[in-house]
């Protein structure tokens, strides 16, 4: 195998970060967060000569060269339902600047109305012989009269999700993939835990939450249309997702319907949304845990971390930087950190302070900055902010 040049391994890692990135991070619109694929390529089992056929790879190729909420009014998207109205694309993080392949065009069943299409987005190094995938995506071409190219896209979920069990419960309606099942005592808590944070927040409730329940993290994405797409080590496949459209994915069974940190996304994003992705993380774990852990264990695992770290400040823990540290470790001391500096700040400013807080800058150095003045911490020492850290997750481990 041909080893990647330096300078391609370091383009391809900021790609693949800047892709996780995104797929970590609170999406509260569809405009503006994607990047076209520099090139459209057809793969060689599809032939284009069939009428349908090359008119759907028309249609993929016209998408692709802008794929956002635009397509509806240049008529590319379906509008046929409420669904497709209203959210439409739920797989923009596969827009990331990667070359697209449409692998194959598919009838979806029996007659030609619908048929399947599946687009890989791939990096390849400088001499073509190594190939890094960033997602594998599933859209639907759905026959529509008055199409552009007598087709319009559609997207999975209405599809895959169809047959699934499901049960309401206040504004939240829980789907479930196959082999899961309703758990009442979850449902009832995170029904009241919509409400109780609305109110928290002085924030409206949102009209209606979707929450799919599945077997992994894996199962919800493929429901949502992306077969493949790079997780984060540290969630071991058992991750969440909040999305836009009032639509969230809880990919943890162990959870279930209890994943309330990504309902916690949800109900913040669209009026109480901050501009570092500390400031979002932190205070949906300080809300509802993280990561299968409580708001409490989360501190416990700080604390461990920085037992087995004496050296470890906390500006390298909302920059990822810390040295030796697993991909795990990092995680979980990033979530911790926000978690307590939101605990700190509600504390001490209430509601107020933080909506003050949400609103600092999101760069690392200028967020370490302005902390001091949002915690009642001295500016002037430079380590009075690591002491801080550390003696804060002894004293809130001993108030509770």
């Amino acid at each position: 195998m041909i080893t990647p040049t330096s300078k391609h391994t370091l383009r391809l890692r900021q790609l693949i970060v800047a892709a996780l990135t995104l797929a970590a991070c609170v999406i509260t619109s569809q405009a503006g967060a994607q990047t076209p694929p520099p090139t459209v390529s057809v793969s060689f089992g599809i032939d284009t000569t069939i009428t349908d056929v090359g008119n759907v790879v028309r249609l993929v190729r016209a998408y692709l060269a802008n794929p956002d909420s635009s397509a509806r009014s240049r008529g590319l998207w379906s509008t046929a339902t409420d669904f497709d109205r209203r959210v439409g694309d739920l797989t923009l993080e596969a827009y990331q600047g990667f070359p697209a392949t449409i692998v194959s065009v598919a009838s979806d069943g029996p007659g030609d109305s619908v048929y399947v299409v599946r687009v890989l987005y791939a990096q390849g190094d400088s001499t073509g012989r190594r190939i890094s995938p960033l997602a594998l995506q599933r859209l639907y071409a759905v026959r529509e009269s008055g199409a552009p190219f007598g087709f319009r896209l559609s997207g999975a979920l209405l599809r895959v999700t169809r047959d699934w069990e499901r049960r309401t419960e206040g504004r939240v309606t829980f789907w479930y993939a196959p082999g899961q099942h309703p758990d009442p005592a979850k449902i009832s808590h995170t029904s009241t835990f919509v409400d109780s944070v609305a109110v928290l927040f002085h924030v409206p409730p949102p009209n209606h939450l979707d929450m799919y329940v599945g077997r992994s993290y894996e199962d919800v994405q493929r429901a949502i249309g992306l077969d493949f797409f790079p997780e984060a080590s540290a969630d071991r496949g058992m991750g969440g997702r909040n999305l836009f459209g009032g639509i969230v994915l809880a990919g943890n069974p162990a959870l279930g319907e209890g994943s309330v940190h990504e309902v916690a996304h949800a109900i913040l994003g669209p009026t109480f949304n901050g501009r570092s992705r500390l400031f979002n993380e932190g205070v949906a774990t300080w809300l509802g845990g993280s990561r299968g852990r409580t708001t409490q264990e989360t501190y416990a695992r700080l604390r461990q971390i920085q037992t087995a770290r004496p050296a470890l400040t906390l500006s390298q823990a909302p920059s990822n930087a810390i040295p030796g540290a697993q991909a795990e470790e990092m995680t979980d001391a990033f979530y911790a950190t926000g978690a307590l500096i939101v605990d700190s700040v509600y504390r001490r400013a209430g509601i107020a302070g933080l909506r003050a807080l949400a609103q600092l800058n999101g760069d690392p150095k200028s967020l370490l900055a302005a902390l001091p003045g949002q915690l009642g911490v001295s500016s002037s020492d430079p380590s009075a902010l690591d002491r801080w850290w550390r003696s804060q997750v002894i004293k809130i481990s001993a108030a509770r």
